[in-house]
């Protein structure tokens, strides 16, 4: 792993207060984390894309790590107005998006609402390609998602809840770089835990039917802008045929899927993630 520094600050920008990760010189990209998790997940893209001529910015969104509480309940559109401001804030005109998860839905609902600001997307592992989520279907939502979820917010992390959830986020969690903090905070686990319920008690009601989850991602189908897919197949989360129906609904998008892979690509399959983005950057 490179030691290309970047810089990790509190910062405000516009009216918002955001953490924010960043670092070189260059046509701006700029990465959005899933639920529950922190701009710490890209740490092992940010520095490749910064030494290849990128300059790179990594936000908590709203609700999450060192960002702002929100004061109600914040629904995709809400986050994805949120970084539009934030571009608004930057001077950004031109910005290439990734997003995974949650992200990946602000990053697509944020190119429809600046597609002339917005020159690329890269959509990872994201929420809002398919209306089919298999939560009463899968045992395993309810052992290794749901119910140690719950425990951890009644009674904090224990290695065993942490041993669960890493199985539905990695198709191999022995592969992972000690030093990736995705669900563990530097802060605890309580840290802006109110503002992690607010966004997804705001996501979770507008996207808690199927028919509201086909008409969010029929929406995807007015994209204009270039899109890469990227999965990995054996996600335990939103099973990779999402990312089949995604590449479907939306104009040319190309589409990447990462073998014995799980939901976090970018973490799994670092350096061949990386290689993937800048390949899709320069073919622009």
């Amino acid at each position: 792993m490179t030691a290309f520094k970047l810089s990790d600050a509190v910062e405000t920008l516009g009216a918002h207060t955001l953490r924010v990760v960043r670092g070189g010189q260059g046509p701006l990209v700029l990465f959005l984390h899933g639920f529950g998790i922190t701009a710490d997940m890209w740490r092992l893209t940010l520095p490749a894309l910064a030494e290849a001529g990128y300059s790179v910015l990594a936000l908590d969104l709203p609700g999450h790590g060192a960002s702002f509480r929100p004061r109600r309940p914040m629904r995709v559109q809400d986050l994805a107005r949120v970084v539009g401001e934030v571009l608004d804030a930057l001077g950004a005109a031109d910005v290439r998006l990734v997003g995974n998860s949650l992200g990946g839905a602000v990053s697509s609902e944020v190119a429809l609402a600046l597609p002339g600001r917005v020159r690329q997307l890269v959509l990872v592992n994201a929420l809002g390609l398919d209306a089919h989520i298999p939560l009463f279907q899968r045992r395993n939502y309810w052992t290794d998602l749901l119910l140690p979820s719950a425990a951890q917010i009644v009674g904090g992390p224990r290695p065993w809840i942490w041993r669960r959830l890493q199985r539905m986020i990695y198709y191999a969690p022995e592969r992972v770089p000690a030093d990736v903090l995705v669900l563990r905070y530097p802060g605890g686990w309580r840290h802006n835990h109110v503002g992690r319920g607010l966004v997804g008690w705001g996501v979770l009601g507008q996207l808690a039917t199927r028919r509201q989850r086909l008409a969010f991602a029929q929406g995807r189908a007015g994209l204009t802008t270039p899109t890469l897919i990227v999965w990995g197949e054996d996600d335990q989360l939103l099973p990779v045929a999402h990312a089949y129906a995604g590449q479907a609904l939306i104009p040319g998008a190309q589409l990447r899927v990462f073998a014995r892979c799980g939901h976090a690509p970018n973490i799994e399959y670092a350096a061949e993630f990386n290689q993937a983005l800048l390949e899709f950057f320069r073919s622009a």
